[in-house]
């Protein structure tokens, strides 16, 4: 099975792909002005690289968010296409992708951050299940649920849970590094190479995820944890136009 795995989430998009589980490579690109080409670009070289086209493709696997808002939503158009084309779907979050490779090699709990912008962040905390989903491929529990927050209160949140991260990894952990020391000081926080999901480790575990039905497909939405900066606008619109009404 050749897995096609896609990220638009990060200002560096990425594209992998995978035979069963083994990686035959990965591509990167940073124009997030202009994911949907360079998406469809990268795509293109990586399947010549390796002497394939999308014909050869089974499965596409795609990070559904958080994280850019435009770019979450071409990379889910896209993989969209193609499972409308007869490509099998999977899918999973940033926030977890980045947790998962770290929660392979070690069960201890991880938090991921993402920068959100706007003194934000986007966060959650994993650790490693009991059960396992399959014999390659492990299962992980919520600590602290994925939310979007200022940096200081997710961080006050994390120590609340009384379950203190081995390890932070993200763009956000690397933005706000000092801050983390000074309330974990014994946590590794992850080097930048791992600050963007891995579209290798998606690629390589592809073929063990979930395959989206039909129905669920059309279903399938981005995750933002907290609305656009237009549905914002259209938020304070209506509230200002309710609170005209009122008087």
């Amino acid at each position: 099975m050749i897995t096609l795995a896609l990220d638009t989430s990060h200002a560096t998009g990425s594209v992998a792909i995978a035979t069963n589980g083994v990686v035959l490579g990965e591509a990167q690109f940073a124009a997030p002005s202009s994911h949907l080409v360079e998406l469809s670009k990268s795509i293109e070289r990586l399947l010549a690289s390796n002497h394939l086209t999308i014909r050869h493709v089974h499965r596409v696997a795609v990070v559904l968010g958080p994280g850019s808002f435009t770019g979450v939503r071409i990379g889910l158009a896209f993989a969209k296409g193609l499972s409308a084309a007869g490509k099998e779907l999977v899918a999973t979050g940033s926030l977890h992708l980045l947790a998962w490779p770290l929660i392979e090699n070690d069960g201890s709990p991880v938090c991921t951050m993402i920068d959100a912008k706007r003194g934000e962040v986007y966060g959650a905390v994993y650790e490693r299940a009991q059960t396992r989903r399959s014999d390659e491929l492990p299962a992980m529990a919520e600590i602290l649920p994925a939310r979007a927050e200022p940096p200081l209160a997710f961080l006050d949140g994390v120590l609340g849970t009384g379950r203190n991260p081995s390890a932070f990894v993200g763009t956000g952990a690397r933005a706000h590094a000092e801050e983390i020391r000074a309330r974990f000081p014994r946590a590794h926080i992850a080097e930048e190479a791992r600050s963007i999901p891995s579209t290798t480790y998606l690629a390589k575990i592809g073929h063990l995820l979930p395959v989206f039905t039909p129905d669920a497909i059309r279903a399938l939405e981005p995750i933002y944890l907290r609305p656009s900066g237009a549905e914002r606008q259209r938020l304070r619109a209506h509230a200002k136009e309710a609170e005209r009404d009122g008087r």
